[in-house]
């Protein structure tokens, strides 16, 4: 019977301290919650923002496609009249050739004919 009192306050402190350690645990456990709860909110707004930015992304890579083929076509139009105007220019050239030496000519036949 002297054993019993001793028994029973040891289970009293066995008791006290897992009481102690359930309490900890649970505040532990929701203070874990909200901080996961904030993560998840966290989370899931930084999801929303990544969508947002690949939707962002896919319309700058169509209007760069647009910019893209409108800056082809312009090249193509400009390498077009480039080509005709060096086309031009050989003409011209060949042309002013011609006048040069039909000038030359004349110039000689006018020499020729005050000479006689």
């Amino acid at each position: 019977m002297k054993d019993n009192p001793l028994i029973i306050s040891l289970l009293i402190g066995l008791i006290v301290v897992l009481v102690i350690a359930g309490v900890s645990l649970l505040v532990k456990t929701k203070s874990l919650s909200e901080a996961y709860k904030e993560t998840s909110v966290k989370n899931i707004n930084l999801e929303k923002e990544v969508e947002t930015i690949r939707t962002e992304n896919a319309a700058f890579d169509q209007t760069v496609a647009v910019l893209n083929n409108q800056m082809k076509e312009l090249k193509d139009g400009y390498e077009a009249k480039i080509t005709a105007l060096k086309d031009e220019n050989l003409r011209l050239d060949t042309l002013k050739e011609k006048l040069e030496d039909n000038l030359k000519d004349e110039l000689m036949k006018e020499k020729l004919q005050e000479g006689q």
